[in-house]
């Protein structure tokens, strides 16, 4: 039986990578390599079985599920997600039903890298197995020496100079992230710059990382690490935790938590049981395949395979997309809109204010004056008084008489 590697070719995160590598060791050649965002286009040079380790990350787009039928999968190690990165839903697993569902119940039990999986497969029904993580299954190299070094692994920069205040030791600060054209490099110089990283982490006094795919490799080659967490990523690393030094960004930065980085405390090694259950899954499968002769047993052949299943398959690809693209566009245009009538009407809303300043500013004239009138009245009348108070004086009558006999 022909095998084949499960690799993320396009992707972004050296961590895809890593996942292949651990898988990789357990089989005894590479006869195809198959692209997990694109699983259902795999086809084999004949009508064959191809035996594949199945683990990680599904599914980010769910229109690639299920697998082509020419993959014999061992599914463990895997971990499923609410959200279709595509259509960037929530909570709609459209690959949990129908034929979807129906795939995974063919090929179970299915193994789980998390509880959050296992919780969510077996609400549909599905018979399922905790796995863990492939990447526990990892063995530390030989002829490499601790250093007096740390490294920080895709931590933000606060992380960064807290570490280097709290330590004398070089901090070394790296990344998972890889280049754009990344997929140019051959699997040969990937697997290399797999191994070189591992080789970095091993030979380090300590790592503190915000990547479970670090953490991990780093639990399993032996060195001391800090996984940086938060609520919201439990479902993918909550179950690490009781073998992983754990904390959240705010407490480390607060100096809530503090560390002796050469004296990392270590937690279970129930994780070991864990590592040698996945090897055991393994070493059983590429076994019991290498000695079938089990044959590809399907009512389409290759060529109406390629022709029909995978043609119709891309068309309705393209056909999301293009309606995505006009979603988008839609969607674009209608922000646009409102944006543009969100400023109409704060322009009107503008000039009302301005007319009711205007209208304020009127009636306070108009009430200033109406009081200033008033007043004036009011003493328009004191001194209408006072003069009829004068004239029926004493003092004025008798000024007048004066005045008539000069």
């Amino acid at each position: 039986m022909k095998f084949g590697l499960l690799i993320e070719k396009d992707t972004r995160n050296i961590g895809d990578d890593i996942q292949s590598y651990v898988t990789q060791r357990f089989l005894p050649r590479v006869d195809y390599y198959i692209d997990r965002n694109h699983m259902d286009e795999f086809v084999p040079e004949k009508e064959e079985k191809v035996a594949t380790i199945i683990n990680g990350w599904f599914l980010q787009y769910t229109l690639n599920w299920p697998f082509s039928p020419y993959v014999k999968p061992l599914p463990i190690s895997m971990h499923f997600t609410y959200k279709d990165w595509f259509w960037d839903t929530t909570d709609r697993p459209y690959h949990l039903q129908g034929y979807g569902l129906e795939y995974l119940k063919s090929i179970e039990p299915i193994g789980c890298r998390d509880s959050h999986t296992l919780k969510l497969l077996e609400s549909k029904g599905v018979k399922t197995e905790y796995t863990g993580c492939m990447t526990l299954t990892l063995k530390p190299f030989e002829n490499v020496e601790k250093k007096d070094y740390i490294c920080a692994v895709d931590v933000s920069d606060k992380i960064v100079e807290k570490i280097k205040e709290t330590t004398d030791m070089e901090v070394k600060v790296v990344t998972h992230t890889v280049p754009e054209k990344y997929y140019e490099l051959s699997w040969e110089e990937r697997m290399k710059n797999v191994e070189d990283l591992l080789k970095l982490y091993q030979g380090a006094r300590a790592v503190v990382s915000y990547r479970l795919h670090c953490a991990l490799p780093c639990l399993a080659l032996g060195t001391p690490t800090i996984l940086l967490n938060e609520d919201y990523r439990n479902d993918r690393f909550g179950d690490y935790t009781k073998y992983i030094e754990s904390c959240t960004e705010e407490d480390f930065l607060s100096g809530k938590v503090k560390y002796d980085y050469r004296n990392i405390p270590t937690h279970s090694d129930e994780w070991k049981i864990l590592r040698d259950n996945l090897i055991k899954k393994c070493e059983n499968f590429v076994k019991q395949c290498e000695e079938s002769n089990e044959q590809y047993e399907n009512d389409i052949n290759v060529k109406d395979y390629k022709k029909y299943v995978i043609g119709k398959s891309n068309w309705l690809k393209e056909a999301a997309l293009e309606s995505y693209t006009r979603y988008e566009k839609e969607k674009n245009k209608r922000r646009d809109e409102k944006r543009l009538l969100e400023q109409e009407i704060n322009k009107k809303e503008e000039i009302i204010q301005n007319k009711d300043m205007e209208i304020k500013e009127q009636n306070y004239k108009i009430e200033y004056y109406k009081k200033e009138f008033e007043e004036a009245v009011k003493k328009m009348e004191n001194y209408k008084k006072e003069n009829e108070e004068i004239k029926n004086s004493k003092w004025w009558k008798l000024r007048n008489k004066l005045k008539r006999q000069g």
